[in-house]
């Protein structure tokens, strides 16, 4: 999972393993994760916007669902404080969820064929001149890799850190981009 920057969003965008998949199969973490990616919020705070999102959830539920998120590292603790004599404790989200209901993977290739045929050798030869250029780097994130598959005998962990890598810098430029249309536009 890729480090966040103090006072920034996170940005890493999506992680997955076994562990990851089964704590997302829940709607109930789901919708905690998307709320505290967009603002730190108390448990109470959590279960008023889930009550009001219509999920009908009881608050030991709730504080099973945020354990379960926080053993995991998709969120953690950003502060306490003492309101009358209780500890109230404020989490956030460590990664940034893209989820969209009801929309197949394939249907969003298929929607998007015409964009993806524009963009693609553009990034291809973008991403081929840095692992070129930066020959260094690659050799690296490649040496780093230990776990070699005992079925193709290839490197899978140097390609998932040169994806989660390639996937935090495209984070970051999008928010970046985002930022200067969203001032553009006002």
């Amino acid at each position: 999972m890729g480090k966040t920057i103090v006072n920034e969003r996170p940005l890493t965008t999506i992680i997955m393993n076994e562990n990851i998949a089964k704590v997302l199969s829940d709607p109930h973490r789901l919708k905690i994760l998307d709320f505290l990616y967009h603002r730190n919020l108390s448990t109470k705070d959590l279960f008023d916007l889930l009550k009001r999102a219509k999920f009908n959830i009881a608050m030991t539920t709730l504080r099973h669902h945020i354990t379960i998120l926080k053993k995991n590292g998709l969120i953690s603790v950003y502060k306490t404080e003492e309101v009358k004599g209780t500890l109230v404790k404020y989490y956030k989200a460590n990664v940034k969820m893209l989820a969209y209901e009801n929309y197949p993977f394939v249907s969003i290739v298929r929607d998007n064929r015409e964009i993806i045929d524009i963009l693609y050798p553009k990034f291809y030869k973008a991403i081929k001149k840095i692992m070129i250029t930066e020959k260094d780097l690659m050799a690296t994130i490649s040496s780093e890799s230990k776990s070699r598959c005992r079925i193709c005998k290839t490197f899978h962990y140097a390609e998932f850190l040169i994806f989660m890598i390639l996937n935090m810098i495209i984070t970051r430029v999008l928010r970046k981009l985002l930022k200067t249309r969203t001032k553009v536009d006002m």
